[in-house]
Formats: structure tokens, C-alpha cells, sequence
């Protein structure tokens, strides 16, 4: 079981060495990389991935995910092909960081930022943002990489139910599932949520590869993130759930605060000792 950290979280906009001078500062070696938001200056090319994977390689760092998060209903489509073409360049490269997942959410038509808009839950979205992520699954196939889909309340894939639609109907063995309960939640739903975890690693199960780590609570009738901890979310719950629905999942803190990795990091390794940072 392995606990790992999204990189820009550490360290955002940074070089190689920097990221890894502070990767080893917060002791992780796993980590969600998405490289325009780490890296200062990078690209695509060989000499670049070759060079950033032997280092992760030479410093113990495992790639989990990779972030080629997209908005596949933008109403510009030249920005949804901008989108189409950084996620299969980043299925391309996979294979110099050991072929880790490679994920995105599902969008919203609000277009920027993904917040609901009455389109996102109808067919219409659905099948529109289907098209795209089996083209990609499609795609990831010939390269030998899986692709891990994240759904959120105000997106195309808003719930566990249509969630689950979306990897049964792609039919795909290369498909997975990254869970995030607090992107599933908001006002009118939050007293619900250790329901809602739950009905997603049952459905799920070990389709489930990345479970995000974080924490909310409500503040004036309004969601907030917070982190793990900090919030509502029951994380002895959680680790039950996680053990018996899907216990390699990778667990992924996402959007904590530098401040407080260390304490979250400490908090999760409490309730499962094996985990491995």
C-alpha cells in the first residue's frame, strides 16, 4: 500500500532538482505529476523525459498518475483538442516513468472554471465526454497504459451511479477509477458522505487505483476543503472501507497545504502503519 503526494503540492513551478531537494524534505516517494504545474520549464520530448525519469529513478520516486487533467466539453474545440493532444503525449511518455495511470476528470460545460451548469447532467454531456474518453482509452491500449477517470459533483460524471456508467459502457480493461469524496460532495449532500464513499469503493472495488486525500466541512451553508483532519471526514471509516474494497489503492494527498502535509501524512500513517510514503 503506498501513500504518495501531488507534486505542485510541494513544490510548484520549480526545476528538477529543486523538486526533488523538496520531495525529500516531506519524505514521499510517491507522487501525481502534472507537468506544466511542477515544472517551471519542461517538455515532451525525450531529452527532457528521459532526463526527469532518471532522476526520479536515481532518488526513489514513483510517478502514480499522471495529470493530463482536461475539460472535454469546453465549447471552444480547439481547446478540448489542445486537451485530447497533452493527454496522449502524456500516454506517450508514460513509459519512462514505469507506465503509471494516466487521469483526468470529466469537465464541465461552465467551460472555466468546472463548476455545475445544467448541460453537465444530461445525455447530451454524457455521451460527448464518453466519445473522448474512449478514443483515448483507445489510443492508451497501443502504448500499453491504463487511464484512471475522476469524477466531481458540479462535472459530466457528478455521481458514483454515472461514474459507473461511464467504465461499464467503455468496456475497457486499460479504464480505472480515481475516487475523490469531496469532490462528490457539496451542501446538499455532505451529512451523506461516509455513504457515499462506501457506494463508491463497493461499486468499484479494485477498479479503484487512486483514492484522493483531503478533507471538508461546511462553512456557511458552503463546502470547504480543508486538510485531512481539519474537516467532517471520518478517516477511520475510510481506511476500514479502503481495506476491504480495494486495499492497493494508492492514497494521493491532492490540494493540501505545504504546512500541513507533514501532520496529514502523520495522521494517515497512524491509521494504516503499512502504508509506504
Amino acid at each position: 500500500m503506498k501513500l504518495g503526494v501531488r507534486a505542485h503540492d510541494l513544490a510548484s513551478k520549480t526545476d528538477l532538482d529543486g523538486f526533488v531537494k523538496i520531495r525529500k524534505e516531506y519524505g514521499f516517494h510517491v507522487v501525481q505529476l502534472v507537468f506544466k504545474k511542477s515544472f517551471a520549464s519542461y517538455s515532451y520530448e525525450e531529452d527532457f523525459v528521459k532526463k526527469a525519469s532518471d532522476l526520479f529513478k536515481e532518488n526513489g520516486i514513483e510517478v502514480a498518475l499522471l495529470g493530463a487533467y482536461f475539460n472535454p466539453v469546453h465549447s471552444d474545440k480547439k481547446v478540448v483538442e489542445e486537451g485530447i493532444d497533452n493527454f496522449k503525449k502524456n500516454i506517450d511518455i508514460a513509459k519512462y516513468f514505469g507506465y503509471p495511470l494516466v487521469g483526468s476528470e470529466t469537465g464541465s460545460y461552465s467551460d472555466s472554471p468546472w463548476v455545475y451548469h445544467p448541460k453537465n447532467h444530461t445525455e447530451e454531456g454524457y455521451q460527448a465526454s464518453k466519445k473522448v474518453f474512449l478514443e483515448l482509452a483507445q489510443y492508451a491500449k497501443t502504448k500499453g497504459v491504463s487511464l484512471s477517470i475522476e469524477s466531481a459533483f458540479g462535472h459530466v460524471r457528478y455521481d458514483v451511479k454515472r461514474h459507473a456508467r461511464l467504465l461499464e459502457e467503455l468496456n475497457r480493461d486499460n479504464v480505472y477509477a480515481t475516487i475523490d469524496l469531496y469532490n462528490l460532495l457539496d451542501a446538499s449532500n455532505f451529512e451523506k458522505r461516509n455513504d457515499i464513499f462506501l457506494d463508491a469503493l463497493k461499486t468499484f472495488g479494485t477498479k479503484t487505483k487512486i483514492i484522493h486525500l483531503k478533507d471538508g466541512r461546511l462553512k456557511d451553508h458552503k463546502l470547504t476543503q480543508v486538510s485531512p483532519g481539519k474537516g467532517g471526514f471520518d478517516y477511520p471509516f475510510r481506511r476500514k472501507c479502503v481495506e476491504k474494497y480495494c486495499p492497493d489503492a494508492t492514497r494521493i494527498f491532492e490540494g493540501v497545504k505545504a504546512d500541513d502535509i507533514l501532520s496529514s501524512k502523520a495522521l494517515v500513517e497512524s491509521l494504516v502503519p503499512r502504508l509506504k510514503a
